[in-house]
Order: C-alpha cells, then sequence, then structure tokens
C-alpha cells in the first residue's frame, strides 16, 4: 500500500472517529449517520481496492475543497484576528480536500486499488 494511502486512510479514520464523537455527543440527526456511514464505506472501500471508492473521495476531496473556500470568503478579511484555532478549522478541509485529490490522482495508488480489487482475477 502507497504511504500516501494509509495517510489518506489515517485522515479519514480520524474523520469517522470525529463524526462518532460528534453524533455521541447527542447530535443524533440523520445527516450525521449518512456522514458516518459514507465515511465508513469510504475507509472500507478503499482498503478493499473499491474504484467507487476512488471515485467517491474525489468527490469528496471537491466537496472539502468548496467547504474550506466557502468558510474563508464567510469571514473574508476577519481571517487575521480569529483565534489560531478557529483559522486551523477553516484550513483542515481545504487542505485535506486538495490532498485526497493529489492523492487519489496519483498512479501508484490507481494500480495498488486496481491491484488490490482484482487481485483474484489476474492469477487465472
Amino acid at each position: 500500500m502507497p504511504v500516501k494511502l494509509i495517510v489518506a486512510l489515517v485522515l479519514l479514520a480520524l474523520a469517522t472517529l470525529m463524526q462518532v464523537m460528534h453524533i455521541a455527543d447527542g447530535n443524533d440527526t440523520i445527516p450525521n449517520y449518512v456522514n458516518l456511514a459514507l465515511k465508513l464505506f469510504l475507509v472500507v472501500g478503499l482498503v478493499r481496492g473499491s474504484e467507487s471508492a476512488r471515485t467517491l473521495a474525489v468527490v469528496v476531496g471537491v466537496l472539502n475543497l468548496l467547504v474550506g473556500l466557502l468558510g474563508v470568503f464567510q469571514v473574508g478579511a476577519l481571517i487575521p484576528y480569529l483565534p489560531l484555532t478557529l483559522q486551523l478549522q477553516l484550513a483542515v478541509p481545504f487542505v485535506f480536500g486538495a490532498y485526497l485529490l493529489w492523492c487519489m490522482s496519483q498512479e501508484d495508488v490507481k494500480t495498488w486499488l486496481y491491484k488490490r480489487a482484482f487481485a483474484g482475477v489476474a492469477d487465472v
């Protein structure tokens, strides 16, 4: 497994854990459960080598970029005056989305996912 994919999986696992903690805090709404299910599908699918999981990861990357961009536009010129924790909360979706898009477009990641998905078929 390529190291960049391992890093992406660790980040996705952390996001999944954060989603579970968010639901455990009493925010048990249907969108939160759907978000959790999609994250679990993404982690399991990428470990299994699913091409549909890679496609979903690209979509998640684009959505994270949009969320990060909208967050920056929402606060605009106030960013330098915000506390560091809020600045990081604005930057994390943007950086994670960019990393996920970059990682899923790398040839070694695509090759590994393909070999993982079709390992039993190619041996025959």
